[in-house]
């Protein structure tokens, strides 16, 4: 309870009063606001885009790898060059062969081709100098093995005597298994029937000749069995058996649609059957001699 002062002095009764009722307001505003605290102020944040920074490069010592390539050359068609010539076979100049002219520019190759006339001569103008490689041919039949190779200039024309060979006809190869037959043993015989061509671009080639009629003939062997034709590969395998011990000829007689054909085929002979020795071995045994000692004892003669 609040004590009133006395009121013989109004005026300050007064000044207390309001006192009073400013301390009261204060404290009720005090108690009935709500807590409001002062809040810091918001940092303020700037986005920054970050700054581009270019940088260059020294690239004058980067050592760069080889690369593999072929150089571009171009050739010339023509120029003021001069080749003639004359081929020539087995039986004189060859009519219609094909001679063939390489001009080596490194990697590159230039062709020139002439055609031989009935005389075998042939020519050709205008083409351009340089390293040279010239055959000549006339399928199925004739060719050049070795090429021949040249400078050629352009100032001075060259002739050539171009000389082919024959590359053809048919041959036989044979193997024999085993190859040292015995008297009582078969024998098997492979024969492989071979023909030598010249191609189209001159190339001397063997190939085999498939399904062609045969027959294996045996004089020392006794013939068991064989195919009437070759196989695929040209190959026929025919077998014998040795009855005897003696010498051997074989030949294969083959029909290659013209005429008949006998080739003889190389074969061993007939070995006789190893014998077998039979050894018999004496063993004698020896009894040890004996031998005895004798001991004599001589009585002291009586003095």
């Amino acid at each position: 309870m609040v004590r009133l002062p006395d009121v013989r002095h109004p005026v300050r009764l007064v000044a207390v009063v309001v006192g009073l009722v400013a301390v009261l307001v204060v404290f009720g505003s005090t108690c009935s606001a709500p807590d409001q605290r002062t809040l810091p102020p918001p940092s303020s944040t700037s986005t920054t885009a970050p700054e581009e920074t270019t940088t260059s490069v020294d690239r004058s010592r980067t050592v760069l790898q080889p690369l593999t390539g072929r150089t571009t050359t171009t050739l010339a068609e023509s120029g003021s060059a001069r080749l003639t010539g004359v081929v020539a076979g087995p039986a004189g100049p060859v009519p219609g062969a094909v001679v063939r002219v390489e001009r080596l520019v490194g990697d590159a190759v230039q062709v020139f081709e002439a055609r031989t006339r009935e005389d075998g001569a042939w020519a050709l103008d205008g083409i351009p100098g340089g390293r040279m490689r010239v055959r000549a041919y006339a399928p199925p039949s004739l060719t050049m093995l070795e090429p021949e190779i040249f400078f050629l200039s352009e100032a001075e024309p060259r002739d050539l005597r171009l000389t082919v060979r024959e590359h053809q006809g048919i041959f036989v190869l044979s193997d024999v298994t085993p190859e040292a037959p015995t008297v009582g043993s078969d024998v098997n015989v492979a024969v492989r029937v071979l023909q030598r061509v010249v191609d189209d671009q001159g190339v001397a080639r063997t190939q085999p000749l498939a399904g062609i009629a045969l027959q294996a003939q045996s004089s020392g062997w006794v013939f068991l069995d064989g195919p009437a034709t070759t196989a695929g590969d040209g190959v026929a395998v025919y077998t014998f058996r040795c009855e005897q011990p003696a010498s051997v000829a074989m030949a294969v007689v083959l029909f290659d649609g013209v005429e008949e054909r006998t080739i003889p085929v190389d074969v061993p002979s007939c070995a006789p059957r190893p014998t077998t020795t039979t050894s018999t071995s004496t063993t004698s045994t020896t009894a040890p001699s004996s031998t005895s000692s004798s001991t004599s004892t001589t009585a002291p003669d009586d003095e």
